[in-house]
């Protein structure tokens, strides 16, 4: 759906059902690092958690050979079933953080992938089926585009004047 063409229908989702997943990583930016990082964080308010996973034996096995080979032995002992926050793929890291937000944050509603300090349409992971469709549509459309492009300047502006419409926390 072109947002230039599509209809603003109000969606009751109010800022406190809303968590943000952040996700970090140094893969592809420093040499060996391979894992993905996950953090939920609150729209509301200070409260943030760690995306975890418990390690199966293969898994702490590994970080202990990797660490072992780093001489790092004496400063690592990894167990089966100890908690990471090291995932192996972003898709790890989403899956769990699915299953999670709602244990860390019973009363949410909504899942994003992104930043809260983002202004600006991010996916939705989790949410109300119409809320989810329309954002992360909003978001695949405003990711296509350059900002620094007077051309697309026009339909970035309704893009964002969509968002705001649907969004519960007004930003302009």
């Amino acid at each position: 759906m072109d947002a230039s063409k599509s209809k603003t229908k109000l969606m009751k989702v109010k800022e406190e059902n809303i968590v943000f997943l952040t996700i970090s990583s140094f893969v592809g930016a420093s040499p060996g690092a391979i894992h993905y990082y996950g953090r939920l964080e609150h729209l509301q308010g200070d409260e943030a958690v760690d995306v975890t996973y418990k390690l199966t034996q293969k898994e702490a096995d590994r970080f202990n050979v990797k660490w072992k080979v780093g001489g790092c032995e004496d400063l690592f002992g990894y167990q089966e079933g100890e908690k990471s926050e090291r995932f192996p793929s972003e898709k790890k890291l989403i899956v769990a953080a699915k299953k999670q937000f709602k244990v860390h944050f019973p009363k949410a509603t909504v899942l994003v992938l992104g930043s809260s300090s983002v202004c600006e349409p991010q996916e939705i992971l989790v949410g109300p089926k119409e809320f989810k469709d329309k954002i992360t549509n909003l978001a695949k459309q405003y990711d296509k585009l350059d900002w620094d492009d007077v051309v697309d300047r026009p339909m970035i502006e309704k893009i964002e004047e969509e968002w705001q419409k649907l969004w519960p926390r007004k930003y302009m």
